[in-house]
């Protein structure tokens, strides 16, 4: 691909656009084969949290009632309801909402984290509903030329939102007007907002079972549109390649788009792993929704680019036996770009085979990568994960090019948000390995407990520097135990 990738033409409002998918959804399956990626249902239909955290003694718990119960405690503490006051901050906008947090480490609603939440019975379909309705009144049709050399195209989602209402499209600050974006953070706003907006809207309705509001109409930036359309947009608006779809990011100097906000202080150009496997979801998710909805032919077109991305990822990103940076003839890595960037990617790699993104040899291959890793302590400790392998010889174990020094933040911390994603890639081709793991993660969760029985889980630290950074935050323990959950694999905690 050239350097600067062609951008997904932006899809009507009211007609999906037939050109935009080459392949036929019955062509891709063949290419792929029979398997089919499904989406998890999630276990509670009623849309209501199922209570306060327990009050049982943390002693009497075993590991996978610990797992809940923490992950209940940790995203009880970060809602702020509307009107509420914490601290300096006042929810001003007349929604409940949960931020990254309970500490307010990041006080704003972060749309990624937010969605990291959901999947289970954490968040009810009444918050979640509020989230977009929040949301898409920040979304324009129109490009915006933030100033010169800083543009949030048409569609997109912003990075946060503050209390006030207002939208921040770019990470680094709280800014929401002319001063937001720009180096280091970027010419345009990260890569995979667009697709937590869609998965939320999708969680709402696993929860509800009320499709009717994806047609209803909302409130946008610039007009009243079904949310339907509006997932639509929010999908297309996001650039990819020509053949298979896949996100891509231009020149890191003169464009700097940021993959996604796990990796917002590293730069990464051409095809883009992680935003692209969060692109696969969400085509699964809108033709899941179309088939609810009763559009046979919108479903069928999202079949289609789902397939598609499938197919891209392996043909683009994936790097098996004598190819791949430390792997052995029967293993594989997910590079997380195709230019800068172009480094096996623990956590991709890890969502890609979790997810159902690839499935087959293909992620029995990437499933056996990481379990090495794991036993040689490559890339695990304590349970938490780096983002690139300590071998990586590409930048003495860090990435390419990223803000942070070597061993800091998302340049070689180790964080527990992507755990689950590990154990259940493992657990395809080791379950003691999977096991192995998950035990490790919740020593780690109850070696951080406080006197108030709460876990302190941090963003992010590292054993060899004894750096700790931000407690509370919710994506460290929630989306691990959502995961395993949803995997059935919560048993990994209680067998003995």
């Amino acid at each position: 691909m050239p350097e600067d990738a062609p951008r997904f033409p932006v899809l009507s409002r009211r007609v999906f656009n037939a050109g935009a998918i080459s392949l036929t959804a019955s062509l891709a399956a063949r290419a792929l084969g029979s398997h089919q990626p499904t989406i998890q249902p999630t276990t509670q239909p009623t849309g209501q949290p199922t209570g306060q955290p327990t009050t049982q003694t943390r002693a009497n718990l075993n590991d996978a009632d610990f797992l809940e119960d923490q992950a209940r405690r940790v995203v009880a503490s970060a809602l702020i309801r509307a009107g509420e006051t914490r601290g300096p901050y006042t929810n001003s906008t007349t929604f409940d909402l949960h931020v990254p947090g309970g500490n307010m480490g990041y006080p704003a609603f972060w749309i990624r984290d937010a969605a990291m939440m959901l999947g289970a019975d954490l968040i009810s379909a009444a918050e979640i509903k509020g989230w977009i309705t929040l949301i898409a009144r920040t979304v324009r049709d129109t490009d915006w030329n933030v100033r010169e050399g800083v543009v949030v195209p048409a569609y997109f989602v912003p990075d946060h939102i503050n209390f006030d209402g207002s939208a921040c499209f770019y990470p680094g600050s709280y800014e929401s007007g002319d001063k937001q974006g720009g180096p280091p953070w970027g010419k345009f706003p990260p890569l995979d907002d667009n697709f937590y907006f869609i998965d939320m809207v999708y969680r709402h309705w696993r929860l509800t079972r009320d499709i009717k509001h994806f047609f209803a109409p909302v409130h946008t930036a610039t007009g009243q549109w079904p949310l339907s359309a509006v997932c639509i947009d929010a999908y297309g608006a996001v650039p990819c390649e020509a053949m298979f779809k896949l996100v891509t990011a231009g020149n890191i100097d003169t464009d700097n788009a940021k993959d996604w906000g796990f990796c917002d202080s590293v730069f990464k150009s051409g095809a883009l792993l992680f935003p692209s496997i969060l692109k696969w979801q969400a085509a699964a998710q809108l033709a899941v929704m179309f088939a609810a909805l009763g559009d046979k032919e919108l479903a069928a077109r999202f079949s289609g680019e789902r397939d598609l991305l499938a197919i891209g990822l392996i043909t683009f990103l994936y790097q098996s036996g004598d190819n791949a940076i430390d792997a052995q003839p029967n293993e594989a890595w997910l590079h997380s770009a195709e230019r800068v960037g172009n480094q096996p990617d623990l956590w991709g790699s890890a969502l890609a085979v979790a997810s159902g993104a690839i499935t087959g040899r293909r992620a029995e291959r990437v499933s056996r990568a990481l379990v090495r890793a794991y036993r040689e302590k490559t890339a695990v400790r304590d349970g938490l994960v780096r983002h690139i392998l300590t071998t990586d010889t590409t930048n003495n174990s860090g990435w390419q090019k990223s803000v942070s020094p070597v061993g800091e933040y998302q340049n070689g911390g180790y964080w527990s948000t992507p755990s689950g994603w590990y154990i259940a890639a493992m657990n395809l081709t080791d379950p003691a390995a999977a096991r192995d793991m998950a035990r490790d993660f919740v020593r780690t969760l109850r070696s951080w407990l406080r006197d108030d029985g709460t876990t302190r889980a941090w963003e992010w630290s590292n054993p060899d520097t004894g750096r700790q950074a931000n407690e509370f935050y919710a994506a460290s323990v929630a989306l691990p135990w959502i995961t395993l959950k949803n995997a059935n694999l919560l048993h990994l905690l209680r067998d003995t």
